[in-house]
Order: C-alpha cells, then structure tokens, then sequence
C-alpha cells in the first residue's frame, strides 16, 4: 500500500481519499468551495456495488425512522483489564497496562471510538532495547492521555503531542488497535 492511501478510509482500494464540503440542493450535490455540481467517474468492475459516500447531515434533516437508528449507541468490551499494549515515540519504545476494561462506543455507523479507561505508562525501552532509566510510572484516564502525557514527558521539543490511539498502540501480536476495530464483530 502506498503512504498517501495508509490513512484513507478506504484503505482496501490503496490509493488516497477526497474529503469534500458538499451542498444537497435540488437532488444534486455541488461542491461548496467550488459551487459546482459534483459528478464521480462510475467504474462498476472497481465498485460493483456502487460508489461508498459517507454523509455529515444534520440530524433533524432526516425522518424520524431514521433519526432513531442514527441515535443507537452500542459498547462493548474491546481488550480487557491487565492488557499490555506498546508505542513508539521517536527512539522510545514505551508499554502499558490497562487498568480497566476498554470498551468501543459506536453511535449510529459513525466510526466506534474508545472509551475512558485507566491506564498504567509501564515503561520504555531505547531503540537498543534497553530499559530506559529513571522510569516514572504514571496513571492516565484514557490511551490518548497516556500517550499524549508520555510526549510531553521525554520529548518536550516536539512541537505536538497529541497521536490517534487506534494508529499509536498496538498489541504484543504487533495489531493496532485500528485493525483491531476494523476487524471487530458487534455480535455476542
């Protein structure tokens, strides 16, 4: 897979995605920087089933029925309590340890985000694996805080600290946890 298609949210057709600002008017999209009418290049051999669009509409705009589905909250258990998970920052390679369960919440067919979970910064090895020392042990409320907390600790130079949870951690088998959410089954 090329590096431009690694964040698509269509990663299974290796190439890059388009976010666009789109207007519904009239039974037509149009693009609201350009205000032309959006029309896509159809292949049915790349898309049998037609082309995936995803939609940011004010909820009120679609009827009830629909409302109610878009409204559906589902959690459920994703890794369970006293799970090690790793990141890397720089030459840093740091673990962790859940101190509760983490759940996934999906509202509707947004994408499933992770809830708050207490957890453990265990460590850090260098890049030669050796353990780096002194170690401070610190407690987060959430992965993005450990690993935006982790940052600020050994790398204060960076100019950001903030990094996706689903795209930083991994498990000891090395899935992320994006893989790990794109392979999720919501059934019992």
């Amino acid at each position: 897979m090329n590096d431009s298609a690694f964040f698509s949210d269509f990663p299974e057709f290796d190439t890059p995605d388009a976010h666009l600002d789109v207007i519904y008017k009239e039974g037509k999209f149009f693009d609201a920087i350009t205000k032309k009418e959006i029309i896509l290049e159809y292949n049915s051999l790349l898309f049998p089933d037609g082309i995936h669009l995803k939609l940011l509409v004010p909820l009120f705009s679609l009827h009830p029925e629909d409302q109610k589905f878009h409204c559906n909250r589902k959690k459920k258990l994703f890794l369970e309590k006293s799970t090690i998970l790793y990141f890397a920052i720089d030459h840093l390679s740091f673990y962790c340890e859940l101190e509760d369960d983490l759940y996934l919440v999906q509202v509707g067919n947004r994408t499933a985000k992770l809830s708050s979970c207490s957890c453990k910064l265990l460590g850090a090895d260098d890049s030669g694996g050796r353990p780096l020392s002194p170690f401070q042990q610190k407690i987060y409320g959430s992965l993005n805080q450990l690993y935006t907390g982790a940052s600020m600790d050994y790398f204060p130079h960076r100019n950001y600290h903030t990094g996706n949870a689903f795209k930083k951690f991994s498990t000891q088998e090395r899935e992320t946890l994006r893989y790990l959410r794109d392979t999720f089954s919501w059934e019992d």
